[in-house]
């Protein structure tokens, strides 16, 4: 309820379904886990009573195996590789905004690691699961060694003529009085001990809950964090979509208004060599030529790298060339029509990122309550069966040569264990987990601000990019208007030159301000979208 004050809504929606699979496998392996243990300690068991060599199968490659980096002749190739891949287009039709942005899922990086790093928190949910089960140890050993013994006592005792047959009478149950002792054995010995142990933590006053609780609310965070990578790739993706749209929007203006500059010239050129106008009229015109020349190159430099943006958000190789499909900017705007309380209210309950927080605050209040039950007492159930044989050979006492003995031992326990005093650490982890609930708390309230900010921040620019788009559009008719007019004027002779290249250089000036017009308007759409947790 705490959170629900604090974003409104809390949905559990926007889950990645790969998730909750991987979830559920880790689910079903638990039920597996006891058939692992019971077949790992019969491979101990027999392992343990064959007691002679074998040989050792060779294991399957581990995942760290299947993962090593590359060599460097590896890399040397891979950089070849793409080095003769630069520049060849994409195989396939023009690529829509939709497929570009399937296509950067499925290349993009951060989104994998979004991904695995969702697979490791449940499978750390799966972890704190484990804490509920008992736990079975397997215990084996073999080995040997020599030893040693000297006795020296003089307690008056006798009746044992043959002092070296001493400790087989002791063993026997037979020892003699009055004799003086000085005895001396050695021998070498085996010993063989396999066994198993159980440990069942029965009750702990909530600590195992929360802190499962906590893996949980982990998990949960990592799967918003998942879906606000997609989030992020795709307003990736689509702002550079819309750069190179807009950039090429401007190249087509900038291209025209090279080849009206040219025109231009060339009737400036006619005029001139029959002495109609001044060589000032014809440096200037010259000059308007370079200067769209110039317009051009720039536009075209910021096209390309606009292509090269777009590749990058999509993941692709440096050097791919993409072969894009154009935007229609006519239809931007109208769905913008719905007020700015809709899309705060859709920012607060399907943020990713933001729901990524609370699930990390839930956490962190599940392991205050795990801290502060860390003092409560616990109790467990151990219990211990094992079988231990002892075969040593005897030197130096008599008939005795050879020695063995075998013991069993079983046993339960039911233990408490209450901590009494452990150095001020419990009241400190409350402490610090105290501390890290409260920084999350305030860690919500911020991404809440940061997001109510975003969405008012990019509704503002929406509303004033379609207005700003609005009067572009009539500014670039009126520009035209007037452009072809005098046009039509200076084919006539009528228009004088300078007025028909401060009517082109305006026409030009309003071609590029429509099309800044649009990108604003794209981009603040998306931002948006994106802010409002809609994209």
């Amino acid at each position: 309820m705490r959170y629900n004050r604090i974003l409104r809504e809390y949905p559990p929606s926007q889950a990645a379904t790969r998730l909750n699979r991987v979830s559920t496998k880790v689910r079903r392996s638990d039920k597996a886990s006891l058939v692992r243990i019971i077949i790992c300690w019969l491979f101990v068991v027999l392992a343990t009573v064959g007691c002679s060599s074998s040989k050792v199968a060779r294991l399957p490659a581990s995942s760290a195996d299947r993962c090593q980096i590359p060599s460097a002749p590896l890399l040397a190739e891979r950089l070849k590789s793409i080095a003769s891949r630069a520049g060849q287009p994409l195989p396939g039709k023009q690529l829509t905004l939709a497929e570009l942005i399937d296509l950067a899922q499925s290349n993009n990086r951060s989104t994998r690691i979004a991904w695995e790093s969702a697979r490791q928190a449940a499978a750390l949910t799966g972890l704190s699961r484990a804490e509920y089960y008992p736990m079975l140890a397997v215990l084996a050993s073999y080995g040997g060694g020599a030893w040693d013994l000297n006795i020296k006592a003089n307690n008056n005792l006798s009746g044992l003529e043959n002092q070296p047959g001493l400790i087989g009478a002791i063993v026997a149950g037979a020892l003699p009085s009055d004799i003086s002792l000085n005895q001396q054995a050695s021998g070498a010995f085996q010993a063989c001990k396999a066994g198993a142990a159980l440990r069942w933590l029965l009750l702990d006053f909530g600590t195992r809950n929360a802190l499962h609780k906590a893996a949980i609310s982990a998990e949960t965070a990592s799967q918003f964090a998942f879906n606000a990578a997609h989030q992020s790739v795709v307003f990736k993706v689509t702002e550079a979509y819309y750069a190179l749209e807009a950039a090429r929007t401007q190249t087509r203006a900038a291209e025209a208004a090279s080849a009206s500059a040219e025109g231009i010239l060339g009737a400036a050129e006619d005029r001139f060599r029959q002495g109609l106008i001044t060589e000032p009229l014809l440096l200037q015109a010259r000059q308007a030529k370079a200067q769209a020349d110039f317009e051009l190159a720039n536009i075209r430099a910021k096209s390309e790298m606009a292509l090269v943006d777009l590749a990058e958000a999509a993941g692709l190789e440096p050097g791919t060339r993409l072969d894009v499909a154009e935007a229609d900017f006519s239809r931007l705007g109208e769905s913008f029509r719905e007020p700015l309380e809709n899309y705060l209210s859709s920012a607060l309950r399907t943020r990713p990122d933001l729901l990524a927080k609370v699930a990390l605050a839930q956490g962190a209040e599940a392991k205050l309550r795990a801290a502060k039950s860390e003092s409560l007492p616990k109790i467990s159930l151990t219990g211990i069966a094992d079988y231990t044989y002892l075969d040593t050979t005897v030197s130096g006492v008599g008939p005795l040569d050879q020695l063995g003995i075998g013991l069993q031992t079983y046993g339960g326990f039911l233990n408490f264990e209450l901590p009494v005093f452990t150095g001020f650490a419990d009241r400190e982890k409350v402490k610090t987990a105290e501390a890290a609930w409260k920084q999350a708390e305030e860690e919500v309230r911020q991404s809440r601000d940061k997001a109510i900010a975003e969405v008012w921040r990019g509704y503002t620019r929406s509303k004033t990019s379609l207005a700003r788009r609005d009067a572009a559009a009539a500014l670039l008719k009126a520009s035209r208007s007037t452009y072809e007019a005098k046009e039509a004027g200076f084919e006539q002779g009528i228009t004088p030159i300078e007025e028909m290249l401060e009517a082109r250089a305006l026409h030009s000036q309003a071609s590029a301000l429509a099309a800044e017009a649009d990108q604003a308007l794209a981009m603040s759409l998306v931002a948006l979208s994106y802010g409002s947790g809609r994209l």
